[in-house]
Protein backbone atom coordinates (compact mmCIF):
# COMPACT_ATOMS: atom_id res chain seq x y z
CA UNK A 1 0.00 0.00 0.00
CA UNK A 2 2.98 2.34 0.90
CA UNK A 3 4.54 1.37 -2.05
CA UNK A 4 1.52 2.24 -4.48
CA UNK A 5 1.12 5.53 -2.94
CA UNK A 6 5.17 6.72 -2.83
CA UNK A 7 4.86 5.41 -6.78
CA UNK A 8 1.60 7.44 -7.38
CA UNK A 9 3.05 10.56 -5.60
CA UNK A 10 6.52 10.45 -7.84
CA UNK A 11 4.78 10.00 -11.28
CA UNK A 12 2.21 13.69 -10.20
CA UNK A 13 5.60 14.89 -9.57
CA UNK A 14 7.08 13.67 -13.02
CA UNK A 15 3.60 15.21 -14.68
CA UNK A 16 4.32 18.53 -13.01
CA UNK A 17 7.68 18.63 -14.27
CA UNK A 18 6.88 17.77 -17.95
CA UNK A 19 4.26 20.24 -17.77
CA UNK A 20 6.59 22.53 -16.79
CA UNK A 21 8.99 22.08 -19.59
CA UNK A 22 5.99 21.90 -21.99
CA UNK A 23 5.17 25.46 -21.14
CA UNK A 24 8.97 26.40 -21.32
CA UNK A 25 9.28 25.04 -24.99
CA UNK A 26 5.63 26.59 -25.90
CA UNK A 27 6.99 30.23 -24.32
CA UNK A 28 10.29 29.64 -26.82
CA UNK A 29 8.83 28.79 -29.48
CA UNK A 30 6.91 32.26 -29.43
CA UNK A 31 9.90 33.80 -28.94
CA UNK A 32 10.98 32.64 -31.99
CA UNK A 33 8.33 33.04 -34.36
CA UNK A 34 8.26 36.73 -33.09
CA UNK A 35 11.68 36.81 -34.10
CA UNK A 36 11.02 35.58 -37.76
CA UNK A 37 10.36 37.98 -40.52
CA UNK A 38 6.97 37.84 -41.97
CA UNK A 39 6.63 35.30 -44.81
CA UNK A 40 5.12 36.46 -47.86
CA UNK A 41 4.10 35.54 -51.69
CA UNK A 42 7.74 35.44 -53.39
CA UNK A 43 8.12 37.95 -56.66
CA UNK A 44 9.76 36.07 -59.62
CA UNK A 45 11.70 39.07 -61.44
CA UNK A 46 9.79 38.84 -64.77
CA UNK A 47 7.10 40.47 -66.00
CA UNK A 48 5.46 43.11 -65.15
CA UNK A 49 6.84 45.77 -62.18
CA UNK A 50 4.71 46.49 -59.24
CA UNK A 51 2.78 49.87 -59.15
CA UNK A 52 2.52 49.95 -63.02
CA UNK A 53 -0.39 49.98 -65.26
CA UNK A 54 -1.39 46.52 -65.57
CA UNK A 55 -1.39 44.82 -68.80
CA UNK A 56 -5.34 45.00 -70.16
CA UNK A 57 -6.50 41.79 -71.40
CA UNK A 58 -9.61 40.40 -72.42
CA UNK A 59 -10.54 36.60 -72.55
CA UNK A 60 -13.65 34.28 -72.41
CA UNK A 61 -14.44 32.31 -69.51
CA UNK A 62 -15.44 28.99 -69.85
CA UNK A 63 -18.48 30.12 -70.11
CA UNK A 64 -17.20 31.85 -73.39
CA UNK A 65 -18.39 35.16 -71.33
CA UNK A 66 -15.39 38.07 -72.31
CA UNK A 67 -13.49 38.93 -69.00
CA UNK A 68 -12.05 41.81 -69.05
CA UNK A 69 -8.33 42.46 -66.71
CA UNK A 70 -6.25 44.91 -65.76
CA UNK A 71 -8.99 47.77 -66.49
CA UNK A 72 -9.81 50.49 -64.46
CA UNK A 73 -13.78 49.39 -62.90
CA UNK A 74 -15.53 49.81 -59.62
CA UNK A 75 -13.54 46.82 -58.15
CA UNK A 76 -9.96 45.31 -57.72
CA UNK A 77 -8.99 41.73 -58.96
CA UNK A 78 -7.28 38.96 -57.79
CA UNK A 79 -5.93 37.06 -60.59
CA UNK A 80 -5.11 33.20 -59.34
CA UNK A 81 -3.19 31.39 -61.62
CA UNK A 82 -3.74 27.59 -60.94
CA UNK A 83 -3.82 23.35 -62.56
CA UNK A 84 -5.92 20.81 -61.95
CA UNK A 85 -2.86 18.82 -61.88
CA UNK A 86 -1.19 21.24 -59.09
CA UNK A 87 -2.22 19.88 -55.41
CA UNK A 88 -1.02 23.00 -53.26
CA UNK A 89 -3.40 24.70 -56.44
CA UNK A 90 -6.18 22.80 -55.22
CA UNK A 91 -5.24 23.11 -50.64
CA UNK A 92 -5.78 26.74 -51.60
CA UNK A 93 -9.12 27.10 -52.99
CA UNK A 94 -11.31 26.96 -49.83
CA UNK A 95 -8.90 30.28 -48.60
CA UNK A 96 -9.69 31.80 -51.72
CA UNK A 97 -13.52 31.02 -51.14
CA UNK A 98 -12.89 32.45 -48.20
CA UNK A 99 -11.48 35.60 -49.38
CA UNK A 100 -13.64 36.21 -52.06
CA UNK A 101 -16.57 36.44 -49.81
CA UNK A 102 -14.69 39.09 -46.93
CA UNK A 103 -13.66 41.07 -50.01
CA UNK A 104 -16.67 40.78 -52.42
CA UNK A 105 -17.69 44.14 -51.89
CA UNK A 106 -14.06 45.53 -53.46
CA UNK A 107 -12.41 42.41 -55.45
CA UNK A 108 -13.70 39.76 -58.14
CA UNK A 109 -11.50 36.88 -57.50
CA UNK A 110 -10.89 35.16 -60.73
CA UNK A 111 -9.22 31.81 -61.81
CA UNK A 112 -6.75 31.47 -64.19
CA UNK A 113 -5.83 27.87 -65.65
CA UNK A 114 -4.91 26.38 -68.96
CA UNK A 115 -5.13 22.81 -70.31
CA UNK A 116 -7.49 19.90 -70.57
CA UNK A 117 -11.35 20.81 -70.49
CA UNK A 118 -11.95 17.61 -68.72
CA UNK A 119 -9.95 18.29 -65.99
CA UNK A 120 -10.80 21.74 -65.42
CA UNK A 121 -14.77 20.98 -65.47
CA UNK A 122 -13.60 18.10 -62.57
CA UNK A 123 -11.83 20.92 -60.76
CA UNK A 124 -14.87 23.32 -60.75
CA UNK A 125 -16.98 20.71 -59.43
CA UNK A 126 -15.07 19.31 -56.92
CA UNK A 127 -14.54 22.24 -55.51
CA UNK A 128 -17.18 24.16 -55.88
CA UNK A 129 -16.35 26.85 -58.44
CA UNK A 130 -19.55 26.51 -60.54
CA UNK A 131 -20.15 30.41 -59.98
CA UNK A 132 -16.82 32.01 -60.06
CA UNK A 133 -14.90 33.91 -62.83
CA UNK A 134 -12.83 30.79 -64.57
CA UNK A 135 -10.57 31.80 -67.64
CA UNK A 136 -9.37 28.45 -69.02
CA UNK A 137 -6.82 29.73 -71.83
CA UNK A 138 -3.13 30.96 -72.29
CA UNK A 139 -3.41 34.36 -72.98
CA UNK A 140 -3.68 35.90 -69.37
CA UNK A 141 -0.69 33.59 -68.13
CA UNK A 142 1.40 34.42 -71.00
CA UNK A 143 0.59 38.19 -70.21
CA UNK A 144 1.60 38.24 -66.68
CA UNK A 145 4.11 35.94 -67.72
CA UNK A 146 3.42 33.36 -65.57
CA UNK A 147 5.69 30.13 -64.98
CA UNK A 148 5.13 28.66 -61.68
CA UNK A 149 2.41 27.68 -59.77
CA UNK A 150 -0.30 28.86 -57.76
CA UNK A 151 0.77 32.56 -58.49
CA UNK A 152 -1.39 35.82 -57.75
CA UNK A 153 -1.92 38.99 -59.13
CA UNK A 154 -3.34 42.04 -57.42
CA UNK A 155 -4.77 44.50 -59.42
CA UNK A 156 -6.71 47.74 -57.95
CA UNK A 157 -9.49 49.53 -59.13
CA UNK A 158 -7.49 51.86 -60.75
CA UNK A 159 -5.66 48.89 -63.52
CA UNK A 160 -2.51 49.29 -60.98
CA UNK A 161 -0.72 45.98 -60.25
CA UNK A 162 -0.33 46.49 -56.49
CA UNK A 163 0.93 43.06 -55.47
CA UNK A 164 1.81 39.73 -56.99
CA UNK A 165 3.89 36.32 -56.48
CA UNK A 166 4.18 32.71 -55.53
CA UNK A 167 1.28 31.67 -53.27
CA UNK A 168 2.15 28.43 -51.51
CA UNK A 169 -0.27 29.23 -48.17
CA UNK A 170 -3.49 31.13 -46.97
CA UNK A 171 -0.38 33.31 -45.58
CA UNK A 172 1.07 34.20 -48.73
CA UNK A 173 -2.24 34.64 -50.17
CA UNK A 174 -3.04 37.33 -47.36
CA UNK A 175 0.58 38.92 -47.82
CA UNK A 176 -0.73 40.29 -51.24
CA UNK A 177 -3.07 42.41 -49.39
CA UNK A 178 -0.55 43.77 -46.58
CA UNK A 179 2.20 44.44 -49.28
CA UNK A 180 -0.85 46.39 -51.18
CA UNK A 181 -1.55 48.70 -47.56
CA UNK A 182 2.13 49.01 -46.72
CA UNK A 183 2.77 50.05 -50.68
CA UNK A 184 5.44 47.55 -51.40
CA UNK A 185 5.46 44.91 -54.03
CA UNK A 186 6.29 42.19 -51.61
CA UNK A 187 6.38 41.65 -47.91
CA UNK A 188 10.30 40.29 -48.97
CA UNK A 189 10.86 43.47 -50.90
CA UNK A 190 9.69 45.12 -47.34
CA UNK A 191 11.82 43.05 -45.42
CA UNK A 192 15.49 44.01 -47.98
CA UNK A 193 14.25 47.85 -48.00
CA UNK A 194 14.18 47.97 -43.83
CA UNK A 195 17.93 47.37 -43.10
CA UNK A 196 18.68 49.75 -46.15
CA UNK A 197 16.20 52.54 -44.23
CA UNK A 198 17.84 51.77 -40.74
CA UNK A 199 21.68 52.88 -41.82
Amino acid sequence: MDVALISQILLWIVVMVLAFVVMALIRQVGVLHSRIAPAGALILDKGVAVSSPAPQVTAADRHERPVNIGYKGEKGQLLFFLSPTCPICKSLLPSLRSLARSYREDLDVIYVSDGDASSQQALIAEHGLEHATYVVGPEIGMTYQVGKLPYAVLIDADGVLRAKGLVNNREHLESLFEAQAMGVGSLQEYMQDKPRAAQ
